[in-house]
């Protein structure tokens, strides 16, 4: 991801193609102190970042990507702010360091932002297929299938008529070609129907379940959620789907403003916003134990600090 660092009236302004400005103060309470470069084992290679600290050592700012030390060190001393290189062992050791955000933290996406519904990847050997049986299921099935075949056997009459038509040069070359139109509307229209009925209704499904207790979003930017699928606590994120082994969970608000949700006792930080009133649906719906607790500064750092695995 490319990056500029620039310094303007007591701001540090970071740059990011398709992304608005972000401008974190040098002056005052919770001012940017402190340039970071990390990196941290990921799957087959290194992956890098930078991140902008505040003063006690929480995330205001956090980009992915390789950058050189030389530069971001010069620019770093020249604007009066700290300079630190670190290579964290893992890559949960990483998550739960740069998920303790500072009450300025402002996300950063990437060039393509993600879907607004990841994909469900199963984890485990276990399905989450819905039973064979349920009809809501089948029918929708059947109804693609359908739609599939129909534009096999359109395509099929097209090819075979303008094979008969060009093996007979003395003949018709529109023959045919009339009640093939009319059949290529009419299949036009049925898929467009098709399409708009699968996708409403799976947007009403994802409502429903939203609704119903069985899925809980974070709000904002990096998106994420936790289901539960078949009696099992899931997580998805833009990148992958895990399952927890929790039973507990801790809805926080500290001094300074920052929000988010724990999972389990300290198993995994979630920074963010999420709804208090979908939390508790969601908790009472699949019975998890819920707490909600307003944090002090200190107690905001001791707990951040405490957690096994976050996803920032």
């Amino acid at each position: 991801m490319t990056l500029a660092l620039a310094v303007e009236n007591d701001d540090l302004v970071v740059e990011v193609p398709e992304h608005p400005p972000a401008r974190l103060p040098l002056t005052g309470q919770d001012r940017a102190s402190a340039l970071l470069l990390f990196g941290y084992p990921g799957r087959g290679r290194t992956r890098y970042g930078l991140a902008v600290l505040d003063e006690s050592g929480l995330v205001m700012l956090e980009a992915p990507g390789s950058r050189s030390r030389r530069e971001i060190e010069a620019f770093a001393e020249g604007s009066g702010l700290g300079f630190e290189v670190r290579g964290f062992a893992t890559g949960e050791e990483a998550r739960t360091a740069l998920a303790r955000r500072s009450p300025r933290w402002q996300a950063v996406t990437w060039r393509r932002p993600p879907s607004p519904v990841p994909r469900l990847r199963v984890p485990g050997e276990r399905s989450l297929r819905p039973p064979k049986g349920s009809p809501r299921v089948w029918w929708r099935e059947q109804l693609l299938y359908g739609l599939m075949w129909l534009v096999l056997a359109y395509g099929a009459v097209f090819v075979a008529l303008v094979v008969a038509n060009m093996t007979r040069p003395a003949g018709d070359l529109s023959r045919g070609m009339g009640p093939l139109g009319i059949a290529a509307l009419v299949l036009a229209a049925l898929t467009a129907v098709g399409a708009v009925v699968i996708v409403w209704i799976g947007r009403r499904r994802a409502r429903h379940r939203t609704a119903d207790g069985r899925v809980l979003r974070r709000h904002g930017e990096p998106r994420c959620r936790l289901v539960v699928v078949h009696g099992r606590l899931l997580l998805e994120t833009t990148r992958r789907t895990r399952e927890i082994d929790a039973s507990r969970l801790l809805l926080y608000s500290a001094e300074s403003g920052v929000t988010g949700l724990v999972v389990g006792d300290g198993l995994l930080h979630l920074p963010g916003r999420w709804d208090p009133g979908e939390t508790e649906r969601f908790a009472v719906r699949n019975g998890f134990e819920l707490e909600t607790r307003a944090l002090s500064r200190q107690e905001y750092l001791d707990l951040t600090a405490r957690v096994r695995d976050a996803v920032p």
